[in-house]
């Protein structure tokens, strides 16, 4: 497994845009919904919400984020071949 580096939200933005996430309309909030472009497990969110504006985020955050993306059938692989 990679370490990913401490990234922000562009990084993440990109991320999600190659592993083919949608981009929503921002409606009055300072977050980005971006919904799953496979089919989720029950109880699962079908989509991320991304905080705008961020150059790093917090480590836990971090970690967080790439754990959403596995619970949305992505692999390790997928995620590091699309990670700038």
């Amino acid at each position: 497994m990679r370490r990913y580096s401490s990234y922000g939200t562009r990084e993440l933005v990109s991320l999600l845009n190659c592993l083919g996430y949608k981009a929503e309309p921002q409606v009055g909030s300072r977050h980005l919904k971006y919904t799953c472009p496979n089919k989720v497990d029950k109880g699962v969110m079908t989509f991320i919400l991304v905080m705008q504006g961020m150059r790093e985020f917090d480590p836990y955050w971090q970690r967080e984020y790439i754990k959403q993306i596995r619970r949305h059938q992505f692999t390790t692989d997928q995620i590091d071949t699309c990670f700038p």
